[in-house]
């Protein structure tokens, strides 16, 4: 079946996941964008709070005809005030972070609508939720162009504290 036929699917993050997000991480399409290695353990310090709840950031991953093939987070800016500051986040905005992770799904116009499938289903599920706003980097083509299909306006660029890069941010109002 192609790709873009069928439906995105979405399931929480389990710790038997670690081994899958510890290779997307490392992979060479994905690698460039998170920049530092992960090895288990990494991942386990990363993303185990979050699994466990102790952490605000909701972390799912993303399967197609039951394959997984990336993982997609969310959050609300709230949690995060210092970031959010930097990028003039409104309060009742969420940010979300992606990625594909399984190299033969990339550049097949997957991200747009996986955008679209977890916003409905999941982030605007939440009445409290009025934008999303998100900030790949400048040199992240593919990432920006998925959220530009995806219905995101792109509305300034900004570095933030600590980062030696420039970071595009896009907006989405519900």
């Amino acid at each position: 079946m192609f790709p873009m036929q069928a439906h995105p699917s979405f399931r929480p993050l389990f710790r038997s996941d670690f081994h899958l997000l510890q290779s997307w991480l490392c992979a060479p399409h994905v690698a460039p964008w998170w920049r530092q290695p992960f090895d288990l353990a990494q991942v386990e310090a990363h993303l185990g709070p979050r699994v466990d709840g102790a952490e605000p950031t909701h972390v799912f991953v993303i399967e197609l005809s039951g394959r997984p093939i990336g993982w997609i987070q969310w959050y609300r800016w709230a949690d995060y005030p210092e970031h959010a500051r930097q990028l003039s986040a409104e309060p009742g905005s969420a940010g979300i972070d992606l990625a594909i992770g399984e190299p033969d799904l990339t550049g097949l116009g997957l991200g747009p609508a996986i955008l679209r499938a977890f916003l409905t289903r999941v982030v605007f599920s939440h009445a409290d939720i009025c934008a999303v706003a998100a900030d790949p980097e400048v040199a992240n083509l593919r990432s920006l162009g998925a959220f530009r299909k995806a219905g995101f306006t792109e509305v300034r660029t900004v570095r933030l504290d600590g980062e030696l890069f420039e970071r595009r941010v896009v907006h989405l109002l519900r």
